[in-house]
């Protein structure tokens, strides 16, 4: 029978280096695992199964298939720890110790897909139907498909397989098949028959079949590109991504590469796959992408979509990867959905958005609480500026700060410029938010010396790209820049020791972060290939990710992950710039944590 060690029941594995964030997600949540641990103290490692070729898409209007009732109640004791009343579920640890099902849910340690986690050393099993709903074999997976059929003739496995009488038992007073109970602070849960039914209806269900868009020799991929695109944007993060695929495909012939010489590595190699990527184009108003969407979708489904590039809205591709839940990794979008509980895209950053909540914070680390003069928010018809603007608004909210004055004016021309003028000296306001481009600057030159200029001004180095640095010298020292990348000198020194190509684009123009973006998708997406295994589910994909280390990638100070987080880079520095004919970045503050 395989043993179960460390704290209620956990395997314990080599220890494995965690990023900064996975750390401080753990100090708590470890805490929790020996209370919170209901089925993964149920299942050893089990042994691996073969894919076959997933199920024709349904043809003609492609609606996402509707999840029977009893399916989705199920899928919200899973992940919500709630009962099919809207009650939370009740379990008991150390026999008598109530603990509630919303405050430790099972998907908060054996992931979406039920695959299973590791942290900190610490091995939590997979609780999906294949694990659950057959014989356990230990080390199994660690073998080549030859070698495992060879040992399941000679070998008696660890643990039968569950059954839903078993598995309820289990459950509820912590026994396993063989009668061998568990850890008193396994939980035991209070469930009745027909709740009990609802949750192994949908564990029999969980990650039971491959996802659609692989088959038996290739994973297939797609990236999104908006018609508006330049030829050489398109170009300069294609090239990168097809050569990446174009590697991993010669893979069978030199399966010594370093990466995957890890556990993980071997475990993908042994079910390898071949990559592909679509170019899907999308051509038109943004209000006709979902049928083409859709289109390119009927005609060859995809595992996931990476990359992407747009130079607007990003939402109705967001919305297509919800609908039909495929994950989307790192698209290239300064316009990301900002969402607390949409699951399928992992954008690199809130984008704008983000940029106004740094300047929120750090707007309110140099007032006073009790300060009480005019603040004022002014934004233009712009998307750019609009997130700038509620990022801003809804941080200084959330601090409890006194209301800003907001404004908005058209675009900036000659003649909105004038206005914008007039109505920093009608208004006097202490403090401005200013969310526009550079056509502001002239206003700006024009005020600084007048009675009654603002003492600190905020801008948006992402609105003004490159052009910040034509800001007036004059006023240099009252203006904070919001500026979500590494300093442009640490970013020069990491640059210097990457990928040549990258080096060579990596300019502060768009190009240059077309190219570092796309590298650092690369190095994110072939861990996240590599991590699942052997074990091709979509949610799998999104959930091994999370479970990666803290990335020291080119633009970005540093992409970190954690189940469930969709932004990786949480962060934005504040920036002065120095005043002279060659003005240099000043950090005014640490990397602001979003």
């Amino acid at each position: 029978m395989h043993s179960l060690r460390g704290p209620a029941g956990h395997q314990q594995a080599r220890p494995r280096r965690m990023g900064s964030k996975r750390i401080r997600w753990a100090r708590w949540k470890l805490a929790a695992k020996t209370i919170a641990m209901t089925v993964c103290f149920l299942v050893p490692a089990t042994l691996a199964w073969g894919l076959t070729a997933p199920g024709e898409p349904a043809r003609g209007r492609l609606a996402v298939r509707p999840i029977p009732p009893a399916m989705g109640l199920g899928e919200r004791m899973y992940r919500q720890g709630v009962l099919p009343s809207g009650q939370p579920m009740q379990s008991f640890v150390l026999r008598d110790v109530p603990v509630g099902g919303t405050a430790f849910t099972c998907v908060s340690c054996h992931l979406r897909s039920g695959t299973g986690s590791y942290e900190d050393g610490v091995v939590t099993l997979p609780t999906h139907g294949p694990a659950l709903f057959q014989p356990s074999y230990r080390n199994l997976r660690k073998l080549t498909p030859l070698e495992r059929e060879q040992r399941l003739l000679a070998s008696v496995p660890s643990r039968p397989a569950y059954n839903d009488e078993t598995l309820a038992t289990a459950l509820r007073v912590g026994l396993d098949p063989t009668g061998r109970e568990f850890n008193p602070i396994m939980p035991r849960y209070n469930l009745s028959d027909a709740d009990m039914a609802i949750l192994l209806r949908y564990l029999h269900a969980l990650s039971a079949a491959p996802s659609p868009g692989i088959d038996a020799t290739t994973l297939r991929l797609a990236t999104v590109i908006t018609e508006e695109v330049s030829l050489e944007d398109r170009q300069t993060m294609l090239a990168p991504l097809d050569a990446f695929v174009s590697f991993h495909n010669r893979l069978p012939r030199s399966f010594n590469h370093w990466m995957y010489r890890s556990k993980s590595g071997r475990e993908m190699i042994q079910e390898f796959r071949q990559l592909s990527l679509a170019r899907w184009i999308l051509r038109g108003p943004a209000n006709t992408w979902r049928k083409q969407l859709e289109d390119y979708y009927r005609q060859e489904p995809v595992f996931a979509l990476v990359g992407g590039l747009s130079y607007g809205t990003w939402q109705p591709i967001h919305a297509f990867s919800e609908r039909r839940q495929i994950p989307c990794i790192l698209p290239l979008t300064d316009f990301p959905v900002v969402s607390q509980s949409d699951w399928y895209t992992l954008y690199f950053s809130r984008g704008f958005y983000q940029e106004g909540e740094a300047a929120a914070r750090h707007l309110a680390n140099l007032l006073e609480p009790s300060f009480n003069k005019k603040i004022v928010n002014l934004t233009l018809n712009t998307p750019e500026s609009a997130l700038l603007s509620a990022g801003f608004r809804k941080t200084w909210q959330e601090l409890d700060r006194r209301p800003a004055r907001n404004f908005t004016l058209g675009r900036l021309n000659p003649a909105g410029a004038k206005r914008l003028r007039n109505l920093i000296l009608r208004e006097k306001p202490a403090v401005l938010l200013l969310w526009t481009g550079p056509q502001a600057f002239d206003a700006l030159r024009d005020i600084a010396a007048l009675p009654g200029a603002p003492a600190i001004i905020f801008m948006s180095s992402g609105y003004l790209k490159t052009r910040f640095w034509e800001l007036p010298d004059s006023v240099r020292s009252s203006t904070f820049l919001t500026y979500p990348y590494r300093h442009p000198e640490e970013e020069t020194k990491y640059l210097q020791n990457t990928n040549t190509t990258i080096r060579d684009a990596a300019l502060l123009g768009n190009p240059g972060r077309i190219a570092t973006r796309t590298h650092s998708l690369i190095q994110v997406l072939n861990r996240g290939i590599t991590e699942m295994e052997r074990d091709f589910y979509r949610d799998n994909l999104l959930d091994r990710i999370s479970m990666l280390p803290d990335q020291i990638l080119p633009d970005f100070e540093r992409l970190s992950f954690g189940p469930g987080q969709r932004y990786a880079s949480k962060g934005c520095y504040i920036m002065q710039l120095s005043s002279g004919a060659s003005p240099v970045l000043i950090k005014k503050s640490g990397w602001v944590v979003q």
